[in-house]
């Protein structure tokens, strides 16, 4: 059975212009872009707060802890801290 139409050729070279012409369109579209929602913006306002201090001793410990390896993060407080002060907010 002999099957006649498109050559392999022309077929290569639409391709090979085909892809040329959406790499020229991708090139211009490689904006990074981010948006926050409100949530996340007053969420950023938390660490702001007055009451919201750190000692040097309590910085340098996690620190450590940190490049040991043994810190550990305990993440029902950490969930259970973040509803209580969207509470507070009334976020």
């Amino acid at each position: 059975m002999k099957i006649s139409g498109v050559g392999v050729n022309k077929v290569v070279n639409l391709y090979k212009t085909n892809s040329k012409s959406s790499l020229k369109n991708t090139s211009n579209s490689n904006k990074d872009t981010i948006e926050i929602s409100t949530l996340g913006k007053s969420l950023s306002s938390l660490s702001l707060e007055e009451n919201f201090k750190n000692s040097p001793e309590k910085v340098e410990k996690l620190k450590n802890e940190i490049s040991k390896g043994t810190y550990k993060v305990n993440s029902a407080l950490i969930a259970k801290s973040i509803i209580d002060n969207i509470k507070e907010k009334g976020v």
